[in-house]
């Protein structure tokens, strides 16, 4: 009998200790200098035709994208659990406002898609965050985003230096950078546009972040940038 339970211990302890194994085994690959919050102007991204009838076409707001730690490869993405939407408070509301799908929708779909893009979030990017969040938490990790999103208010910190939404007058690129290097500590960063035709719009803004979440020069960006001339930010 003592040998029995002397097994059954052991037993529970081996697989205690192969379960510890699996939570805690490597699913990020590199050491990011900087955790990226990503922000859209839904006005841009809706110019696409085939966004006509996308309910967050409606927003005259910049729209929360994601919050992404640079330079990390997912190795082995960690769902969302499966009851995670029904313990995220008031979560619809805020897919609705706040963190957006920018992509085909309609208003019967809008909130499926925008679930099935959340979870893409946390798969690519969530986990990986925990260095930078202190968590690795799903809730933590989305909670985090929202609060350093709505923390950051581009649209009103914009306005607050005169570039506001218009259909008519364009800026400079360096026009909308000198927003955030007017502030202090002075940090660059990255402007995103999508050409259309012969004009270019404003699309995105990134502020990169440091370990203890506060913002720092960012690198030069991607594709996407925008040139060193005339953009539209645009309000319909």
């Amino acid at each position: 009998m003592r040998l029995l339970k002397c097994s059954l211990f052991i037993a529970i302890l081996l697989n205690s200790a192969f379960h510890s194994l699996l939570v805690n085994s490597v699913r990020c690959s590199g050491t990011p200098a900087s955790i990226l919050l990503a922000q859209r102007w839904a006005k841009t991204e809706c110019k696409a035709s085939n966004l006509i009838g996308n309910p967050a076409c409606n927003l005259e707001q910049w729209t929360l994208h994601g919050l992404w730690p640079d330079n990390v490869k997912v190795i082995d993405p960690v769902p969302l659990p499966g009851d995670f939407f029904n313990r995220f408070e008031n979560y619809e509301n805020i897919m609705r406002t706040e963190w957006t799908f920018l992509g085909i929708a309609d208003q019967n779909t809008y909130i499926t898609e925008t679930t099935t893009f959340w979870k893409h979030e946390w798969t690519k990017h969530g986990y990986c965050a925990k260095d930078f969040i202190g968590s690795d938490e799903p809730k933590i990790y989305f909670q985090k985003a929202l609060e350093l999103y709505r923390g950051a208010n581009l649209l009103r910190h914009l306005a607050s230096k005169g570039i506001e939404p218009n259909d008519t007058t364009t800026y400079q690129t360096h026009q909308i950078r000198d927003v955030f290097l007017a502030d202090k500590p002075y940090v660059r960063p990255i402007v995103n546009c999508r050409r259309m035709g012969n004009k270019y719009y404003l699309s995105e803004i990134i502020i990169c972040l440091n370990q203890n979440l506060k913002p720092v020069n960012c690198g030069t960006g991607d594709t996407n940038v925008c040139p060193e001339g005339a953009i539209t930010y645009p309000r319909t």
